[in-house]
């Protein structure tokens, strides 16, 4: 065979690895592109974190302190979570995940996940968190009476969030007009 035929050939033995090499890395570009509701409700997590301003007097008033995340309940998060926060900081402090249904080990916490297995006891879990300005968040209708100051809701298939701003501000929290905009609703304080 002469040279450029030889060269043909191979081509057409690459061609089917190089069309299933591109499908691998096809189907790796699909799967964070439907990234199921728990990465999604991650990612708005880590980015609550962002918008929100603990008072003075919280235990974010140590510089080096890093903001604690608790995940309270059956974690439905799974690695997502750690990946929206892995390598992050907000204001140059990390932050720390902590999973947990154990209220005794939340002593320094800055933000709460109530998971769904806790609905039982949302009430008695807001309210405990309340007296030490933490953000408490859920993400089902049992968090949300019982004065979560962020739920999460699903409208037409996507990851929407409410915003008790009352609750926010009886805890000494304020969270940025910003973040405010994006809430589908915003329950204001009375008065």
């Amino acid at each position: 065979m002469m040279a450029p035929e030889l060269a043909f050939m191979r081509m057409l033995l690459l061609v089917p690895v190089f069309a299933w090499s591109c499908g691998m890395c096809a189907v790796a570009e699909i799967r964070p592109a439907a990234a199921p509701e728990y990465a999604i409700k991650a990612v708005f997590l880590y980015n609550l974190v962002k918008y929100t301003d603990w008072p003075p007097a919280s235990p974010l008033s140590d510089p080096s302190a890093p903001i604690v995340l608790a995940v309270i309940g059956d974690d439905p998060f799974g690695a997502a979570l750690d990946e929206a926060v892995r390598d992050r900081t907000v204001r140059g402090r990390p932050i720390v995940i902590v999973r947990t249904s154990d209220l005794k080990a939340l002593k320094s916490v800055h933000v709460a996940f109530i998971c769904a297995s806790e609905s039982g006891r949302a009430g008695e879990l807001v309210s405990s968190l309340a007296v030490r300005s933490v953000l408490t968040v859920g993400d089902t209708e049992s968090t949300a009476r019982a004065g979560a100051a962020v739920n999460f809701i699903m409208v037409q298939g996507k990851v929407r969030f409410d915003v008790n701003q009352a609750a926010a501000k009886r805890r000494n929290i304020e969270l940025s007009s910003q973040l405010l905009k994006l809430a589908r609703r915003v329950l204001e304080p009375e008065g």
